[in-house]
Parts: C-alpha cells; structure tokens; sequence
C-alpha cells in the first residue's frame, strides 16, 4: 500500500479508523507504510518467507497463519484475483461488525477487477485512486453476503488436473507445469542419493522424482510459500520426503547434497527477473558435493548459461522445446573457482 492512498484516505476521504483495537493487514509487504497507524496496533500476515522475513526484521508483528479477530483489516491484492477474493472474504469475516475493510493494490494487478466484484456485495465502497493504483474501503456488515463463503473456499486446496491438491496463487495451480513435465521425464535412478528441491511449490516435481528413482534416500522440499508447502505436504505421502518452509536465496544451512532438482521461479512481481533463477543455480552449487549434479528446467530465454559455468565444471543440455530447456550441470566449482571462471569471463 503507498502512502499516499492511505494518507489522503485519512487525511482527505473521509476514513476514520477505530481508535482501539488491532488492525490486520493480510499479505503485507515490506514497502508497507503505517504511517498514520500505531505500530503496536498492527498484525502483519504473509506466508510467503521472504516477505515474512523482511517484516520481522523491522520489528513488525508478523505471523503466516491468518488468525484472530480484528477492528480493522487491510487486504494488498495478489496477482490472482481468486486468491485476492478470498483474502477479502477472509478478513471480513474476521472484522468485527461496523469495523472497516480495506483494499488496496496496482491496477496491473487487478484492483479494477476486485473493486467491481466488492461493490456487487458492499455498500457504500470510497475509493482513492493515486500512482497507478487504488484503495477503497466499506464496513463490515452485521450480516455478512453468501458470496462470501463462496470467495473464502478459493483459498481451500482443491484436487487439480493432475490430481493433486492446490491453490489459486501458488505457482502453476491448475496442471502441471510444462517445464517440470520436461524435466521430469528426464529423471530415473541416475538421480539418487540426498536430493534436494529448489523452489518445490505443491510438489508434483519432487512426487515424481520420488516416483522414478528408487535410488534417492532422502528429498528435501524447499518452498517459500507456506500455503504451497502444506499443499506438498498433503500431496507426497512417501517418507523419504521432508518439508522446508524456506527463502531459498537466503538458505544457510550445512547439508550437502548428491542432487539437486529445480525449476526456479524467474518473477516475484509482473517483470521477469532473472537474477531469481540465477540465485537458485549459485545456492544449488553450495549445497551440492563435488560430484553432485543440478537437474535444472528453465524458459529457454532466460540466460542461465553464464552464472552455470561460473558455478559448474562440466554442463551438458538433456533437452530443448521452443519454450524450455533443460539442463543437467555437474561438479560444482568451489567459491575460489567460481571467482576464477567469472573474473576470466569478464576479461574477454
């Protein structure tokens, strides 16, 4: 939420919050601005860790289960209007009666699309719009509308087309993704030993490795959105299987594994960012034992190719479609090395 549609809110629309009680915020972010708020009023909620983890670095309250009853809650709209519907009709449900709900988001995210679903159940709606974006807000109603059940089971795991359990807002919620099908087809018993999932989201990648190779010991999902990782915990029923609710750019641990598998995510907000997967492919040579190897599916644009020979001695393409690629990179090179391969890259 900028500060500006809050502060003319306040200052300028006519919002007047309650002056006691906590004030909810459901996937807050870190550029979230309270100014105008008592901190020690706020409850800030996020599932995704590394927001979850910039929040309590500031000292916020910050929790990833939604709980608790509320004077006042805000929404910030995701990406996926489903998700974002049930994110309202759960704070809703959680204001107290003749409390205030609040929206706000960028109109590239939808926030259009919410306000005209929102003004079809609540009236009256005040809106501001300011920086590409609006906030609107209503009262909680002493009867709250049917619909709202309706929009609150979105956020329910549902079986998918691949049978497995899944939500709007995780990655790839509907089906398979194309690019784990890829990469998937390429595994068998050479991937064995202590494996690792990068990025594991709902868990079909990891379910069919543990599915092809009788040969992995062990699989550690590592997921950074929670709600995704309960998912693969439903979903993965083999007890080889550990979960890891984990920023995966920020992973500090001392395992050392045989075999990495990933399909890194490559955009946190609308713009591509390929210094996401790049993260993923420099954490995945930490993590790996001399010999180990990284089992990797990427869109076939994205230039992984440079930070893979710094990090990697030996790398060898399995497969390439119109959209993927897929990639098996073997013997990561040590931190000395890698520094090696890049000065030497940048001296051509």
């Amino acid at each position: 939420m900028t500060a500006s549609r809050l502060n003319i809110a306040l200052d300028q629309d006519g919002l007047v919050l309650p002056d006691s009680g906590h004030i909810a915020v459901l996937r807050a972010t870190s550029q979230f601005d309270h100014n105008g708020i008592a901190r020690q009023r706020l409850r800030l909620f996020n599932s995704f860790r590394p927001e979850f983890d910039r929040l309590d670095a500031l000292d916020f309250t910050v929790a990833a289960d939604f709980s608790g009853h509320y004077a006042t809650s805000m929404v910030e709209i995701t990406r996926s209007k489903a998700e974002t519907l049930g994110l309202v009709a759960m704070a809703t449900m959680a204001t107290d009666p003749g409390g205030i709900v609040l929206v706000d988001g960028a109109k590239t995210d939808g926030i259009d699309s919410v306000l005209k679903h929102c003004k079809a159940l609540f009236q009256p709606i005040s809106v501001v719009a300011k920086s590409h974006g609006k906030l609107f807000w209503f009262t909680r109603p002493e009867n709250l509308p049917l619909a709202l059940t309706e929009w609150r089971a979105y956020l329910t795991a549902k079986r998918n087309s691949a049978g497995y359990l899944s939500a709007p807002g995780m990655f790839s919620p509907d089906k398979a993704d194309p690019g784990s099908t890829l990469l998937a087809a390429h595994f068998d018993d050479r991937l064995a030993g202590e494996v690792a999932d990068l990025g594991a989201g709902w868990g079909w990648l990891a379910d069919q490795a543990l599915q092809r190779s009788d040969a992995i010991s062990r699989l550690d999902l590592y997921e950074a959105e929670k709600t995704a990782l309960e998912a693969a915990r439903a979903n993965i029923a083999d007890t080889r299987a550990e979960f890891h609710w984990a920023d995966v750019a920020k992973l500090d641990i001392t395992a050392r594994y045989d075999a990495v598998i990933s399909n890194p995510p490559f955009h946190q907000g609308r713009a591509a960012e390929p210094d996401l997967g790049a993260a993923f492919i420099t954490k995945a040579a930490a993590i790996l034992k001399p010999k180990g190897q990284l089992w990797l599916v990427a869109n076939r644009q994205l230039p992984y190719e440079s930070v893979l020979a710094e990090c990697f001695a030996a790398i060898r393409p399995l497969e390439e479609t119109h959209h993927f690629k897929v990639i098996l990179a073997s013997r990561p090179l040590s931190g000395s090395s890698r520094r090696l391969q890049r000065n030497s890259r940048h001296a051509r």
